[in-house]
């Protein structure tokens, strides 16, 4: 009985925790480039790894986050600086301490120096890791990343990807980072949206309805262990009776 009990009580946690997922995802609905990410779990049979298969008590815990990288809807801005990924890859940019990131979030803007940023101030790169200098916002940008003003090309926005995009973890705001120093390699056939700029890609009507069925669950395991302490207390009055 004691660990159905438990194993009802790390159950509930669980649910929790993918309540606290689907919560972030339905107030990042709206944001830019946001890309949802799914709580993984793993389920512990701790007992019956010690060879007491009979006793075994199931117990989950969280080990992590899995990233959903697919494309959201594209978003007709008008403004020639913001730029979609109309499907897979990433823009690179320089943080404040030298260290590089990647993003999908092409809102950039133009700083006092004229060059090529993000909201914060971090220099979006080319393809070769430069600085990209623009005399203006009257430029023309190509689907592989090239820019054009006055019809000369004058830089190449640098479009990345990696082989395997679970070696990236969030950063701050809409940052990825690898893990483990992966590096990626330069996209060999981007696709990028000049005037646009890429939306969410949480479902909302897909992610309401994981939180109706999280919920269901969640009062189905508080039902069980309420009985589990039912018996218990039935089986402590048992053993008082002389």
């Amino acid at each position: 009985m004691g660990s159905g009990k438990y194993g009802a009580v790390s159950g509930m946690i669980g649910r929790m925790r993918m309540m606290d997922n689907i919560s972030e995802q339905l107030s990042s609905a709206q944001v830019r480039a946001y890309k949802k990410g799914t709580a993984t779990f793993q389920a512990k049979l701790e007992e019956a790894r010690s060879g007491m298969a009979t006793k075994a008590v199931n117990h989950v815990k969280v080990t992590g986050e899995t990233i959903d990288f697919s494309a959201g809807q594209l978003e007709f801005t008008g403004d020639p600086l913001h730029m979609a990924l109309n499907g897979d890859g990433f823009f690179q940019l320089q943080r404040e301490d030298g260290s590089l990131a990647y993003t999908r979030k092409g809102k950039f803007e133009i700083n006092g120096e004229g060059i090529l940023t993000d909201a914060h101030d971090q220099p979006i790169l080319s393809t070769d890791g430069a600085e990209i200098l623009l005399p203006g916002t009257d430029v023309e940008i190509a689907e592989d990343g090239n820019v054009w003003y006055q019809g000369e090309e004058i830089a190449q926005i640098g479009i990345f990807r990696f082989e395997d995009t679970s070696v990236l973890q969030r950063g701050q705001g809409s940052m990825f980072v690898p893990i483990d120093g992966s590096q990626p390699e330069v996209h060999p056939k981007p696709a990028l949206a000049q005037y646009n700029l890429e939306g969410s890609n949480v479902d909302l009507m897909r992610t309401m309805a994981r939180m109706t069925s999280n919920l269901r669950a969640f009062e189905a395991l508080q039902k069980a262990m309420k009985v589990y302490s039912d018996m218990g207390s039935k089986a402590s009055e048992i053993g008082l009776v002389q």
